[in-house]
C-alpha cells in the first residue's frame, strides 16, 4: 500500500516536521497529529474538523502494516543501572543481506507507532528506499517518556522526580546500550551488533539532532547519520522562529498580509494594555468568556496563523489566512503595502476577528467551546496541557533546550509583544508547578549547559549529512545557519573523506523549502539531499571495520 500516493502540494510535506510545541506545550498533539494526517494524504482541516477520520485512517495504516512492536530493557538511569524500563521499536529485516548496515529511523517527541507502519513498510518511505538499495535491516526507536516507551506513566501527576531521567544525556545512551546485544531470530549467524555492522542512523527536527549527536557521543555505536532541519544549537531567546516566518510570507508573495499583521498587533496590543478595552478586543476574537485569560494566553492562541507554517509554508492555514485577510468582503486584493494604510489598523482587526478558520482551530486544539458554537460557552485558555507527548516534551524544552518562540523584532514583528520570555517560562511553571522546588527543573532552562554537552551548532561529527530549508524556523539554530548570530560556516557538498572531521559543514540548504522537506520523497527538490546522502554511503560504508568490543566513549 503506498500510503504517499495521493500527496498534493503542501500537504505531503508534513510528514516529518517534528519539535510539536513549537507554539507552547499546548500545541504539541495538534503537531503529531498534523504529522500524521500528512502521512495518510489529510490535509490539516481533517485534524481540525474530524479527528474520528484521522483515528480510523491511523487504525486502518496499522492494520495493513506487517511490523509488530518488540521491547527492550532499558535502564531508566544509565549511572545506576538497576531498575529497567520497556522501551518499544520495530524492525524490518526482510531486505538483509550479508554485509547490509541497519538503518536506524528515530521517532522522536511521538509515539512511534504510525510512523514504524509508514517508514518500515511503504515503498515511498525514504528508510525503505535505503534498505533495498543497501540490503539493510530497518529499526524505528521510539524515545523513552514518549508512545509505550515509560519509565513511569506521563500525565499531570507525574513527579518533576520521574521526569529527572528524561534528559538529552539519558536518551542519547538508549540505543548503544540496545545495540550491545541486538540479533534478530531470523538472521541467525548475523552479527547485527556495531561491533560487526554499520548502524546509519536517519531523523529530522528533534531526532535529527539525535542523529548527529549520537554519531559525536557514540561514534563506536553510529557509524554515519543523516540529520535534517535539526536546531542542534539550544537557545531560551528563539524569537527568530517568527523572523523566518516573516522572510517566507514577503518570498512567498504574502508582503501585504505581514504589514496588516503588523499594524493589527500594535492595535491588539494597545487595546490589551487598557484595562478598560482588554476584555472587549479578547471577546471580540473569541466571544463571551474570553475575557477572562491573561494577555498572554490570549495572544499565544492567535499565533495558530502560523502555527502549520514549518510543516506546510504558505500551503496550509498560514495562507488561507492572509488570503482572507488581504481580500475583502466584495473580492477586492489588498495593495502591496495591506489595507492599514488606507483604512485603518482596526478594520484589518475586523477581517482578523471574523476569520472562521481561528475559533474553530482553537475549540479544537483547546478542547474549549469559544466563540459558542454550542450552546454552552466556554473559552478558559489556561489549563496545562494534559496530553502525555506535550507534557514530556515541555520537560525537555523547559529543562535542557529553551526554544522560547515570542516576538520578533522590529520592524517585522508579527506576534504580539505580549509573548514574552517570561510568559513562556510561566508556562513551564504551571505545567511543572513542583519542578523547581524539587531540584529537578531548572529556573530558566540550561541551554548553555546542553550546548557546552553537545558542541551545539559548532558540532563536527564525521561522517554526517545535514539538511535544512531555507524558510524552516529551526534552520536558524542549525549547523546551517548563517543568522548574524549564528556561526556562519562554509556549507559544501563535495563528500568529506569518512570518519575525518571537518570545519566545512556537508550538506545543503533547500531554497524556498521548510521543515524537514528533504526527507519527503513526494519533494522532488529535496531529491539533491537524498541522493547525495546516498552517494556519501556508497563511499563510507567501505571503511567500516569490524572491532572487537563494542565499548562507546563519551
Amino acid at each position: 500500500m503506498r500510503f504517499l500516493q495521493n500527496l498534493l502540494g503542501g500537504t505531503a510535506l508534513a510528514l516529518l516536521t517534528g519539535l510539536g510545541s513549537a507554539f507552547g506545550p499546548r500545541w504539541a498533539r495538534y503537531q503529531n497529529d498534523l504529522h500524521l494526517a500528512a502521512m495518510l494524504g489529510m490535509d490539516a482541516d481533517s485534524v481540525l474538523t474530524n479527528r474520528s477520520s484521522l483515528a480510523s485512517a491511523i487504525d486502518s495504516l496499522a492494520e495493513t502494516s506487517a511490523v509488530v512492536a518488540e521491547y527492550a530493557n532499558i535502564p531508566i538511569d544509565h549511572r545506576n543501572p538497576g531498575r529497567m524500563y520497556r522501551n518499544r521499536y520495530w524492525v524490518n529485516d526482510q531486505y538483509y543481506q550479508p554485509g547490509g548496515p541497519v538503518v536506524i529511523f528515530d521517532t522522536g517527541e511521538t509515539n512511534g507507532q504510525a510512523f514504524a507502519d509508514y517508514y518500515l513498510v511503504d515503498p515511498t518511505s525514504y528508510i525503505v528506499q535505503l534498505l533495498r538499495e543497501f540490503h539493510g535491516v530497518g529499526l524505528v526507536w521510539e524515545h523513552r517518556y514518549y508512545g509505550e516507551s515509560l519509565p513511569y506513566p506521563v500525565n499531570g501527576q507525574t513527579s518533576a522526580a520521574q521526569f529527572q531521567y528524561l534528559t538529552l544525556e539519558q536518551a542519547l545512551q538508549d540505543l548503544p546500550y540496545f545495540a550491545r546485544t541486538f540479533r534478530r531470530p531470523r538472521l541467525p549467524n548475523a552479527d547485527l551488533t556495531p561491533r560487526s555492522t554499520p548502524w546509519i542512523m536517519v531523523g529530522g527536527s528533534y531526532p535529527g539532532m539525535r542523529a548527529a549527536f549520537s554519531r559525536l557521543k557514540y561514534p563506536d555505536t553510529i557509524f554515519a547519520a543523516f540529520s535534517s532541519s535539526a536546531p542542534a544549537q539550544a537557545r531560551i531567546d528563539m524569537s527568530v522562529y517568527y523572523e523566518q516566518v516573516y522572510r517566507g510570507l514577503v518570498a512567498y508573495g504574502y508582503g501585504n498580509c505581514t504589514r496588516d499583521v503588523n499594524a493589527a498587533y500594535r492595535y491588539i496590543d494597545a487595546q490589551l494594555a487598557n484595562p478598560s478595552t482588554a476584555a472587549q478586543i479578547k471577546r471580540q476574537f473569541l466571544g463571551p468568556g474570553a475575557e477572562q485569560n491573561s494577555n498572554g494566553d490570549f495572544t499565544a492562541v492567535l499565533l495558530y496563523n502560523w502555527a502549520t507554517w514549518q510543516s506546510f509554508g504558505a500551503n496550509g492555514p498560514a495562507g488561507q489566512f492572509c488570503n482572507w485577510l488581504e481580500t475583502d468582503q466584495y473580492g477586492r486584493v489588498a495593495p502591496a503595502e495591506g489595507w492599514a494604510p488606507s483604512r485603518g489598523a482596526r478594520s484589518v482587526v475586523d477581517r482578523w476577528a471574523a476569520w472562521p478558520g481561528l475559533s474553530r482551530a482553537i475549540n479544537s486544539i483547546f478542547e474549549t467551546n469559544c466563540n459558542c458554537p454550542e450552546e454552552t460557552c466556554s473559552c478558559d485558555l489556561s489549563a496545562p496541557p494534559a496530553d502525555p507527548l506535550a507534557i514530556s516534551w515541555s520537560w525537555q524544552f523547559c529543562s535542557q533546550f529553551g526554544y522560547f518562540q515570542y516576538q520578533n523584532p522590529r520592524p517585522h514583528e508579527i506576534a504580539s509583544r505580549y509573548q514574552t520570555e517570561a510568559y513562556i517560562q510561566d508556562n513551564c511553571y504551571r505545567q511543572f508547578p513542583d519542578g523547581v522546588s524539587s531540584g529537578h527543573l531548572p529556573r530558566r532552562p540550561r541551554a548553555d549547559a546542553t550546548n557546552n554537552y553537545t558542541g551545539g551548532w559548532n558540532m563536527r561529527p564525521s561522517n554526517v549529512f545535514h539538511g535544512a530549508g531555507q524558510y524552516d524556523p529551526w534552520t536558524p539554530l542549525t549547523v546551517l545557519s548563517q543568522e548574524p548570530f549564528g556561526p556562519r560556516r562554509r556549507v559544501t557538498t563535495q563528500i568529506p573523506a569518512c570518519n575525518q572531521e571537518q570545519e566545512a559543514v556537508f550538506g545543503v540548504l533547500l531554497p524556498n523549502a521548510e521543515h524537514v522537506y528533504d526527507l519527503q520523497t513526494s519533494y522532488q527538490p529535496g531529491e539533491v539531499s537524498r541522493q547525495l546522502f546516498r552517494r556519501a554511503l556508497h563511499q563510507w560504508l567501505p571503511c567500516f571495520r569490524r572491532r572487537n568490543s563494542t565499548a562507546d566513549h563519551d
